[in-house]
Order: C-alpha cells, then structure tokens, then sequence
C-alpha cells in the first residue's frame, strides 16, 4: 500500500441509527461534535483503494483530500470520518490537520483499539495537537478553547511596563 496515495472521500448524510451501526463495526471514527441537537449530520469514508466499498447507503458525488479541505466546514455541520484502513496511512494527516483547523467546534478521533500511548499513531496525534482522553481509549480531542491555556506573563503589564517608563532608556 502506498502511504502517499490520497484517499478518496465519499460524502453522505447519515441517520444517527446508521451512524451508531458503522460506528459499531468499525471503531475508527473520527468526528466532531455537533453544536446542538437540529445540526445537520454528515458522513466522510475515506479509502485509500478508491474503490466504493460495500455500504450500500453511500451518496455517488466523490471528493478527494484537496477539495475537501477547500470547503467550508460549516458550524452546523457534523463531520465523520471513518477511516478503512489496516495500518495507519501519513495520507490521512493532512484531513486530520484540516479537519482540526476548519472545524469550528471540537473534533474527536477515535483511531482504533490497536493503537496504544506510545504508539506511532498516538505520537502523530498529539504532534497534531490532539489530546488523548483516557488511558485505555485510543479517543483524541482538539478543541480550540482548551488547545492552549494563556500563561501568566502574557499580558499588557508585563509587555508595556508601565512602572518602569521615564526611568531606564532601552
């Protein structure tokens, strides 16, 4: 397989039962969080074959990485992403990266269960900025809000130093 292959997306929406089946059946769900109950749902497969799969609900209108990303992801819009891959692919960054830079509310990653803290994958996570939630569960959070905390001496007293004005010349 060639980690450098683009993967084909396929975009649909989704019923929240079909969601918790594929969710069921394949457990590297990549998803942010809707922004209230009435948000629209939608669905993103990504396969690196190019081959339509076997999920007979899937819409025919095909997008490829650098469209995605060229869209705007919008706030009342729900983005999954399960990806049907048997090894963890450097192609799947970049839309981890969109994903987390075009999304306007917190994206979650569930990357599958064979991929333990200290594993590759869980170092290309948090590289991304994602955080890992619980020790046992390979499910990683990026929110904006919470990305990076302000430190103390970021502020307009410590920048100005307003006490120490007329006293030293820089």
């Amino acid at each position: 397989m060639n980690a450098k292959k683009t993967p084909t997306l396929v975009m649909r929406a989704v019923e929240p039962a079909s969601r918790n089946r594929l969710s069921q059946t394949d457990n590297r769900l990549i998803a942010c969080r809707k922004p209230y109950p009435d948000a629209a749902r939608l669905t993103v497969f990504a396969r690196l074959d190019g081959t339509p799969g076997d999920f007979p609900d899937v819409a025919s209108d095909d997008l490829d990485v650098d469209q995605l990303i060229a869209r705007t992801i919008d706030t009342e819009v729900v983005i999954e992403l399960i990806v049907e891959l048997d090894a963890w692919s450097d192609a799947l960054l970049p839309l981890f990266a969109a994903l987390r830079d075009r999304a306007n509310h917190p994206v979650i990653a569930h990357v599958g269960h064979d991929h333990p803290i200290g594993s590759d994958v869980n170092r290309k996570m948090v590289s991304l900025g994602f955080t890992r939630q619980a020790p046992d569960a390979p499910v990683y959070l990026f929110d904006i809000k919470t990305y990076k905390h302000t430190p103390d001496w970021l502020n307009a007293r410590n920048w100005a130093n307003p006490e120490l004005w007329g006293k030293y010349r820089w």
